[in-house]
């Protein structure tokens, strides 16, 4: 009985230590699953490269699920999702292929939309998202031919040449430089501490607009008040020209009239208001100095006897001629026959001056 049991033991303990040299890692894992109420999902990807099976489904950072199964159809890939009852999509959730890390395996991120109203209808088991809400991430074949086109493209030699440019161009010049970054700095300040004025000014012209646009209507109403007064002015704008030409033309000579100017010394005006307070004096006073008085009379009889004309020849340059050296065919000595003459003149002269003053007609 002994010699029986013997070579069986044997046996059993060559196949025991026979089966200990395959070794923990030739030993099957066990498939990842979800414990607990599942529903499916499929979503469709114009790419799913790299995406491996049982991959993650996550949701805001946190796994909901995993792929279950892939296939090809119509040039697209067509991704079962299994995911946990306990979370319920809402209806308009993309879905977005992404990796951790440049070298980390593709999951499937499940994004929903970024206003979800109060009882919002859910994806139902068997619900499809099209390809029109899914993407892919980019891959790492396309990170690398980026950062190959990036650094062999000319791009850093370009960025190089610029960098030497500016080097070059604030060469020896860096102080000009710091005094306008510090400009800058000290502009960028006073516009910090002035902030609450400026939006008070901000707030201001916001009211003053909507004060306008409040008044709008009176506006409105106010344009189309002053319309036909617009028009009457437009259609007497050549009336109204010629009535301020006329008008300058009347101040003109008004301003030329010396007794309404007032500005000449020597003018008629004022040699006749001498006379007149010359002759006042002798009336009043007989001890009064008449010298003024009849050398102002010289002047005034030269003007208004004789047959030539003396009115355009400057007052102050006129002069009795001395009898023995005549001075025109015109110039004598005055003499008491012309003291007649002189008054009817006078008179007649300050007649037409006062009909010119008060406007009464000659």
């Amino acid at each position: 009985m002994t010699r029986r049991i013997l070579p069986g033991l044997l046996t059993a303990i060559t196949v025991a230590c026979t089966g200990c040299t395959t070794g923990l890692d030739r030993l099957p894992l066990p498939a990842p699953g979800l414990g607990g109420d599942t529903y499916t999902l499929t979503a469709t990807f114009t790419n799913a490269l790299n995406l491996p099976a049982q991959a993650k489904v996550t949701l805001n950072g946190a796994e909901i699920g995993r792929v279950e199964s892939m296939a090809a159809r119509d040039y697209t890939a067509v991704v079962t999702l299994r995911i946990t009852a306990a979370v319920r999509l809402p209806l308009g959730t993309s879905a977005q292929l992404r990796s951790a890390t440049p070298m980390g395996d593709v999951f499937v991120a499940m994004k929903p939309p970024s206003v979800v109203e109060p009882g919002a209808a859910v994806l139902a088991d068997g619900a499809a998202i099209g390809p029109e809400s899914t993407s892919a991430a980019s891959t790492i074949e396309e990170m690398l031919s980026r950062a190959a086109l990036l650094v062999n493209g000319g791009t850093v030699g370009y960025l190089t040449t610029v960098v030497a440019a500016l080097s070059e161009y604030v060469g020896g010049r860096g102080d000009r430089l710091a005094a306008l970054l510090d400009e800058t700095r000290a502009l960028l300040g006073t516009l910090t501490r002035r902030t609450d004025q400026i939006n008070g000014v901000l707030g201001s012209a916001a009211d003053l607009t909507g004060t306008v646009a409040a008044e709008q209507a009176a506006l409105a109403d106010a344009v189309a008040a002053a319309g036909p007064a617009v028009e009457v002015l437009a259609e007497n704008t050549d009336a109204l020209v010629t009535l301020v030409d006329r008008v300058h033309t009347i101040t003109t000579q008004l301003a030329r009239f010396p007794s309404v100017r007032g500005t000449n010394d020597t003018s008629m005006a004022a040699n006749i208001n001498t006379l007149a307070a010359g002759l006042n004096a002798a009336a009043t006073n007989p001890q009064a100095d008449l010298n003024a008085v009849n050398d102002m009379i010289k002047i005034v009889l030269k003007m208004i006897s004789g047959p030539n004309g003396h009115v355009a020849v400057d007052i102050a340059q006129l002069a009795v001629p001395d009898p023995a050296n005549p001075g025109g065919a015109g110039g004598r000595a005055p003499d008491i026959t012309d003291w007649t003459a002189f008054v009817g003149s006078l008179q007649h002269m300050l007649a037409r001056l006062g009909g010119r003053l008060v406007g009464v007609p000659r």
